[in-house]
């Protein structure tokens, strides 16, 4: 038993620096351990702050040419705009000012199924920004995608309660869907919020005159006329005074103001110029009808409305103008208008 006890003691002090050792390896090992995991994420982070610092610089620089795209943009060079945002876009996709840019572009160049995904990608980029979502809201309403323009007006509304881009574009929505009394409320609201909005006051007096109410889009459009010279007055509001005019039985002002619009409107904006001329032939102002035409083919010779409201005026009886020669504008204007004068030939 004593030697077994002493044996057995022995043994037991023998141990005791091997199990020192093996503390002071476990011990090393563990160091070691920490050491490694402290490199890898001194180098992680490491790693991180560099891949920052690289997204930082070339956002910067796509930041940079999207100023310099949008300025062409502007200028309406369109080429050199698209060249320096698709640079930007090069450097970084993460600009939502280059993808908005690009979008424009390429809205321009009539390629709209690649125009509203990029500017969709500019909303997404920028977090809701409710310009951008009006923007493609008002790209989709073109295109005839009225729930999506209807929810992107409400989405930038949720952002921006007073946006008034936002509550023009949903009164736009209301007003294709035949909603009128809605498409009215979101107008006036637009108005509260900018009261100078020529479109909106355009469209507001189309709804009073589809109401049955031309005095009321009238008195509409004499508020946002008021003061203005008449080159200042936009085609379509010439039209829809003229119309107005004529639902009020004031012919002779109708036909003034359908004049007036042909005036204003550019040459090669054919459809309105046949719109006009529709109206004059309906107004009987057959002489103005026929010149609308004439600059309307000038555009468009093969234009197929041109060429049917052309078969309507020959199979018509022709005759002179109400109220004046072919050409001009009438003599008299009622004081409630604002009339210009064609302006004298160059010398």
């Amino acid at each position: 038993m004593k030697l077994s006890s002493d044996g057995g003691a022995s043994g037991h002090i023998l141990n005791r620096p091997v199990d020192r050792a093996a503390e002071e390896l476990s011990g090393s090992a563990r160091r070691l351990l920490l050491t490694s995991l402290l490199l890898c994420l001194l180098a992680t982070s490491g790693c991180h702050s560099l891949r920052a610092r690289r997204q930082t610089r070339e956002l910067s620089d796509a930041r940079q040419s999207s100023l310099r795209g949008a300025e062409k943009l502007q200028q309406h060079k369109l080429d050199e705009a698209e060249l320096l945002f698709t640079d930007a876009l090069r450097s970084s996709s993460a600009d939502e000012r280059a993808q908005a840019g690009m979008a424009e572009v390429l809205w321009q160049r009539d390629e709209s199924d690649k125009a509203i995904e990029h500017m969709t990608q500019a909303a997404v980029i920028s977090g809701g920004n409710p310009d951008y979502l009006v923007r493609l809201g008002e790209m989709n309403l073109q295109q005839g995608n009225l729930k999506q323009a209807l929810a992107q007006a409400d989405a930038a509304l949720e952002g921006q309660r007073s946006h008034a881009g936002a509550w023009a574009l949903r009164g736009k929505v209301l007003q294709q869907r035949g909603e009128l009394e809605a498409a009215m409320s979101c107008y006036h609201r637009t108005l509260n919020e900018q009261p100078h909005a020529p479109q909106v006051q355009v469209a507001l007096a189309e709804i009073y005159r589809d109401l049955g109410r031309p005095q009321r889009a009238l008195a509409t459009l004499d508020r946002m006329t008021d003061g203005k010279t008449g080159e200042q007055i936009s085609p379509q509001a010439w039209m829809l005074k003229g119309q107005a005019l004529a639902d009020l039985g004031e012919a002779s002002a109708a036909n003034h103001c359908l004049r007036n619009a042909a005036l204003c409107c550019r040459d090669e904006d054919t459809s309105t110029i046949i719109s006009i001329a529709r109206l004059q032939m309906e107004a009987g102002d057959i002489a103005e009808a026929r010149t609308c035409l004439c600059r309307a083919f000038q555009h468009d010779p093969y234009n197929p409305t041109a060429l049917q409201l052309q078969a309507m005026l020959d199979r018509g009886p022709a005759g002179a103008p109400v109220g004046g020669a072919a050409g001009g504008l009438l003599g008299t204007v009622p004081a409630r208008l604002v009339g210009f004068e064609r302006a004298p030939p160059a010398n």
